[in-house]
């Protein structure tokens, strides 16, 4: 309702440009009561959306609030999934555990996003006069402990889930390459910048 209420506003009031946060979550294969995996990766925008729970289904239903807004108004709209959000005080608490042990994926596949970046997408969407709607994963190029991602994906889910082309060996999970190419959105930061080999916090 909060969505609908603050969009509807903007329509009404004639606002030219809507920055919608959504999530990594709207496929659905992060919360899924009946768990399944992605389709191919590095997951792109192109997934196919399966949703189960209210929490991924929401942020869904929030992306096609956008597609009814540019359709009856003016307003243009950007939709941001951001990856799994990390800052200086939980690096080591969250990533660390997948630096050291590959084997902690978690359903994104290796995936962050630094907070700073983030902010600079956000920043980057409420400049743009991209029209309609589109919508952007947000996350690091790299994956957490810059990890082999082929080899790691054939490790643990086998042919399970197909892969695709890679921009670097140790990318992430999921793509970021529409936000590059169409935002001009490049992240500057790394969980290389705040953990050391062992993910532990960097001294000094």
């Amino acid at each position: 309702m909060a969505t609908f209420n603050v969009l509807e506003a903007a329509v009404r009031f004639g606002v030219s440009r809507f920055v919608n946060i959504s999530s990594e979550t709207v496929p659905g294969f992060f919360f899924a009561e009946r768990p399944f995996l992605p389709d191919y990766a590095p997951v792109d925008e192109e997934h196919p959306i399966r949703p189960q729970d209210p929490y991924a289904l929401a942020k869904h239903f929030g992306e096609q609030l956008m597609d009814a807004a540019v359709r009856r108004s003016d307003l243009r709209c950007i939709s941001l999934r951001p990856s799994w959000v990390q800052h200086e005080g939980n690096y080591e608490r969250n990533l660390g555990p997948q630096v050291r042990d590959s084997s902690e994926a978690g359903a994104g596949l290796w995936s962050y996003i630094d907070v700073y970046d983030l902010a600079d997408a956000i920043v980057l969407a409420t400049e743009s006069d991209l029209p309609g709607h589109e919508v952007f994963y947000i996350a690091s190029p790299d994956n957490a402990g810059g990890h082999d991602f082929a080899a790691m994906l054939r490790r643990y889910f086998g042919d399970r889930i197909e892969l695709r082309p890679l921009a670097r060996p140790d990318a992430s999970g999921i793509s970021c390459a529409k936000a590059h190419r169409l935002l001009g959105w490049t992240p500057k930061r790394s969980w290389r910048d705040y953990l050391d080999e062992n993910g532990r916090t960097r001294q000094g």
